[in-house]
């Protein structure tokens, strides 16, 4: 199974690929669209799942759906509350006198399909089971969404909370187990940690019996706010994928690189850290602590079996 992360500034976009199937986790920013199209030239997209509505994981959309010459007809669209209304300003989204995501779909004879807990999607091998969100989120997060809308500018935009008891949007993050035969790669979008390990212990898992993965995309760029120990010790991983360029917000958190640092000490083992810009460097000069048990690799296509 082939695991591609796209250069998407401090977004998300992946492309997890098994045999002739393939699968698109998130659409970056605006300009990501173009590493999707060079991809599209020579593969089919069976499916595209955007894990919850912010502009750095679904900007490429735009583009991709605009593009009079791309094929959407062999690929299904997943995600939950698509009425983002679309405008780009540089490399953001907002909105004035535009048209939604699902309206743009719309336009090309095809529509959005929601996601909950435990719905599975098969593609050949490649199989996706849902983790979260679960309805009663799903319906918070329709219920919130109206009240949420506030004028900045002139500009019509969604007020998102930065706080974890807050932020609907992330709370509602789609958390998916994609596997091919006994593969596993547990892909995180933004999710909550609290989610997120609540979500591992209703399918079974615990810190005795953890879920074996080959992979972790790790929630939220790296965010202090979206990985804990729990979480960590509720699967049974040695490589781990983080999605940012650092940008503004210095992504990847000392805190999240700390968690990693001690699990991987706690098992006497070295865990592989996935980067895909060019931060290696940034990260360990930030990290005033020792980071002898992680391996920084900074690759975007990484072979898991």
């Amino acid at each position: 199974m082939e695991f591609r992360a796209l250069r998407a500034l401090q977004g998300d976009a992946f492309i997890i690929k098994a045999g002739d199937k393939s699968i698109l986790v998130d659409g970056g920013m605006p300009s990501t669209y173009g590493q999707i199209a060079d991809w599209l030239d020579d593969n089919l997209l069976n499916a595209a799942l955007i894990t919850h509505v912010d502009y750095d994981h679904l900007g490429g959309l735009f583009n991709w759906f605009t593009d009079r010459d791309s094929d959407l007809s062999s690929c299904e669209f997943f995600m939950n509350h698509p009425e983002f209304p679309c405008e780009y300003q540089g490399e953001e989204v907002g909105y004035k006198h535009g048209h939604s995501l699902k309206d743009l779909l719309s336009k090309r004879g095809l529509s959005f399909h929601q996601l909950t807990t435990n719905q599975e999607l098969n593609y050949g091998d490649l199989k996706i089971l849902v983790l979260s969100p679960d309805e009663s989120v799903v319906e918070m997060l329709y219920k919130d969404w109206g009240t949420n809308i506030v004028y900045d500018d002139g500009v019509l935009k969604y007020k998102k909370a930065q706080t974890q008891s807050g932020d609907i949007i992330n709370k509602s993050s789609l958390i998916l187990l994609v596997s091919c035969n006994n593969t596993q790669i547990l892909m995180l979008g933004d999710s909550h940690c609290d989610v997120a390990s609540t979500s591992l212990r209703n399918q079974g898992y615990s810190i005795g019996a953890p879920l074996p993965l080959a992979m972790v995309k790790l929630s939220h760029h790296g965010s202090q706010h979206n990985t804990s120990a729990e979480l960590l010790q509720l699967i049974d991983c040695e490589n781990y994928y983080i999605s940012t360029n650092g940008g503004r917000y210095d992504h990847p958190d000392e805190e999240t690189i700390l968690l990693l640092q001690q699990r991987a000490a706690e098992l006497s083992t070295c865990f592989n850290v996935y980067l895909n810009y060019e931060i290696a460097l940034d990260i360990q000069n930030k990290c005033n602590f020792p980071l002898n048990n992680l391996n920084f690799i900074e690759q975007c296509s990484v072979e898991l079996k």
